[in-house]
């Protein structure tokens, strides 16, 4: 059986026509360089080309091809947010491209970045730092624009051939007439290519250039019109064209062109709802259609439907709903027009108060069985989120600061923590400092954010003003989130006694000023610090969390809640317990669609696992986890970190070196539904012929010398079982600089995992 490619390439709903050429012509270009560049004109199909190169040479790279759809992001510094998004790497640290660079350097991955003509300066630099930082990942772009950095392959992408015609010669195939004969079979089933209409279907590639985009909405046009009919209006828009600006490149002309004849055929309520529409990022469904457009006198189902039959729109089913998008050309015509209507402010702040309306909903969703719905709304919508906050700074920063601010646990939970500080950083900035409970709870959210991002500096001063204003407001509620702040900035400076402390007064001041919520969140913390300490308080705690989220209702807390129970069960030793609840919390966070606390719910039933003595299925679900681990938050890593290189030893040892690495491997191959399955027992092992293989370790007597003696004494201590915090104790170091030789050990010995490191040092007789 062939390896399974993992990445996150779209699947596509039309077919790929021709470009045979230039399909192998970019293979062979991208097996001898690291950087390649499809450039061209919108609507060329550089996106397309590119997708379809992913997927032809997907299975030469091991982690997988990632695309990277940049045509919604228009804040630069979203940029290498939006590639760790793409990776599921999350979003926890001030300055992502360190963690990022850290993670690509041990991949094998292609990186496909789409539509980097309007940040082709960031692109161009996060690219350059990418290819200096790793040597076996491969970038291919798609730009308008050269990214213009040293090694770049720049490929430009034409138009699909046309043909040519000579006197007396029957029109011949071109991929042009290919693909507008198969589109145009698409929209009219009853449509036939006869030999008499074949002359004028190869003027109209011809007229068109080969622009696949143009050719595309020229089929369109089938259903009503014949081919000699679509010929003569193409003509006339043609001619029109010809009086546009002479500076501006042909084929952009023509694509131009091509929408504009589109638009000229829509009804007036559809050519108004085109142009509302282009606010949107990322797409959209009739619930926020209905709310964002206006159209007097017309009904907006009627033009939507109008614009989805003319493909202006693109329909996809999405779950129970339908979701209607745009390709960037066309958006970006619509978007010209609304400009030119003068009407685009009006239609942005109707965009804006329609997400501020789904982001409002989260502190009565966060604790209640709402959550997993607008967790849900949220990760779809996290685009137009981003518009309408982008939109809000400069036109209402208070309604910015707001909607920032109810977005807190969607920025800690799906691990956006330095895009969500940095949108409330903003809006503080840009809001008046009267005290007010706005203000207030925009700054212990900013704290809290800042807190787990490991900024102390910044936590510690969010907290003093947000401290200051709650107490002159007498809001008992904020000065309990005040509370849980703070404990959060004694867990980073590594004083975890006094966090747990802090946390408990937390979760009172919350249960009395009726704040569910916090109450919530200070109890999980808690626990988990309680846990650290071996502390017995870790079981009250996690038995109220419980009782305390089964009462509201709520889905990913309350999956956290038997999390916590089930630890506590192994930590005491009531294994089948333990299994149990970490089962029920497994089901709990699979219903969210990139839950971060999956790996720490695998780790919990694999170290209960390991305590029944079932070793192989220990592995197995350590592998699981660890393909997750990278969406861990820091808490949750820091249990697994003191907890779980414990039992990985264990389990080595149990098992031996050879028979883990099977196991565990087979584990780390199984897709996110096969690893939940294997995990509530629905299936009984993993399919063996489908491993993710590591870079196997090679142990060379010579490699000790490498090492420096300090080196040494860390990898001593790694084969031990100690984290890095107590590595940074017992050798009086910091835990940064403790992290960094772990790091330095990693890269001489070309190890991926902690575990290897152990297994060289008892080798070596560390």
């Amino acid at each position: 059986m062939a390896r399974r490619v993992s990445g996150n390439l779209p699947a596509e709903v039309t077919s790929f026509v021709g470009r045979h050429d230039e399909l192998a012509a970019a293979k062979r270009l991208l097996s001898t360089t690291r950087v390649l560049t499809l450039l061209g004109p919108g609507g060329v199909g550089k996106t397309r080309l590119s997708r379809q190169l992913g997927a032809t040479v997907g299975r030469a790279f091991r982690d997988g091809v990632w695309l990277v759809e940049l045509a919604d992001v228009h804040d630069p510094d979203l940029v290498t947010l939006s590639l760790a998004e793409a990776l599921q790497l999350g979003d926890d640290t001030s300055d992502p491209l360190p963690r990022l660079l850290e993670f690509l350097a041990t991949q094998r991955m292609l990186l496909i970045l789409d539509n980097c003509e309007h940040l082709i300066d960031t692109c161009a630099e996060l690219v350059e730092r990418i290819v200096t930082a790793t040597t076996n990942v491969r970038v291919v772009a798609t730009s308008r624009e050269v990214l213009g950095i040293a090694g770049e392959q720049v490929m430009p992408v034409p138009p699909l051939s046309v043909g040519t015609r000579r006197r007396g010669d029957a029109p011949g195939d071109s991929d042009a007439m290919r693909l507008l004969i198969e589109r145009a079979g698409a929209v009219d089933p009853g449509f036939t290519d006869t030999s008499a209409d074949r002359a004028t279907l190869a003027a109209i590639c011809r007229r068109l250039d080969g622009m696949p985009l143009a050719l595309e909405l020229a089929a369109l046009r089938f259903r009503v019109f014949t081919p000699a009919q679509i010929l003569d209006r193409l003509d006339d828009t043609m001619a029109l064209l010809n009086a546009g600006p002479r500076t501006a490149p042909q084929r952009q002309r023509t694509i131009e062109g091509a929408i504009r004849w589109s638009y000229q055929l829509c009804t007036e309520p559809e050519q108004q709802l085109w142009q509302q529409l282009s606010v949107f990022a990322g797409g959209l469904d009739i619930d926020a259609a209905e709310a964002v457009c206006a159209l007097p006198g017309a009904d907006i189902v009627g033009a939507l439907t109008g614009l989805v039959d003319k493909s202006v729109l693109v329909l996809r089913q999405d779950d129970e709903k339908a979701r209607y998008s745009m390709l960037e050309p066309i958006r970006q015509f619509g978007h010209d027009r609304l400009v030119e209507s003068g009407t685009e402010a009006v239609v942005r702040a109707r965009h804006r108060d329609h997400y501020r309306r789904l982001a409002m909903r989260g502190p009565r969703a966060y604790c209640s069985s709402d959550d997993v719905a607008w967790f849900r709304d949220l990760s779809r919508e996290h685009a137009n989120l981003r518009s309408a906050l982008q939109f809000s700074m400069s036109d209402a920063p208070r309604l910015a600061l707001d909607t920032a601010t109810a977005l807190r646990p969607y920025w800690e939970h799906y691990r956006f923590l330095s895009e969500g500080r940095r949108w409330l950083t903003d809006a503080l900035l840009r809001t008046p400092s009267t005290p007010s409970r706005e203000r207030a709870r925009g700054l212990s959210s900013a704290a809290s954010l800042a807190a787990l991002l490991s900024d102390r500096e910044s936590a510690a001063g969010f907290v003093d003003q947000s401290l200051a204003l709650a107490t002159e407001l007498g809001a008992a509620d904020i000065l309990a989130e005040n509370r849980l702040d703070s404990a959060l900035i004694a867990f980073t400076d590594g004083d975890t006694r006094r966090a747990l402390t802090m946390a408990e007064q937390a979760a009172a001041l919350a249960r009395d000023a009726g704040h569910t919520t916090t109450e919530m969140d200070s109890l999980s913390f808690g626990f988990m610090c309680a846990t650290l300490l071996e502390d017995d308080r870790s079981t009250v705690i996690a038995e109220t969390l419980r009782a305390l989220t089964e009462r509201h209702g709520v889905h990913l807390l309350g999956g956290l809640a038997l999390w916590t129970v089930g630890v506590d069960h192994w930590r005491h030793g009531n294994q089948d317990a333990a299994a149990a609840y970490m089962s029920r919390a497994v089901e709990m966070f699979a219903e969210f669609d990139r839950c971060i606390w999956l790996a720490s719910a695998f780790d919990g039933m694999a170290w209960s696992a390991a305590a029944r003595g079932d070793m192989v299925r220990a592995a197995r679900l350590m592998g699981a986890a660890q393909t997750l681990q990278r969406d861990t938050v820091r808490l949750a890593h820091a249990i697994a970190t003191a907890v779980g290189e414990k039992v990985r030893i264990q389990v080595l040892e149990e098992l031996g070196e050879k028979g883990f690495r099977e196991e565990y491997d087979s584990g780390a191959a199984l897709s996110l539904p096969a690893a939940i399955d294997y995990a509530l027992g629905r299936t009984s092992a993993p399919d063996r012929m489908t491993p993710k293989p590591l870079r196997p370790i090679v142990i060379d007597d010579a490699a000790v010398e490498v090492l420096t003696r300090r080196e040494k004494d860390v990898a001593r201590l790694v084969a031990a079982g100690h984290s890095n915090k107590r590595i940074a104790a017992d050798l009086v170091i910091s835990v940064r600089t403790a992290e960094t030789h772990v790091e330095h050990i990693l890269t001489k010995l070309d190890f991926t995992s902690r575990t290897q490191i152990a297994a060289w040092a008892r080798d070596h007789g560390l």
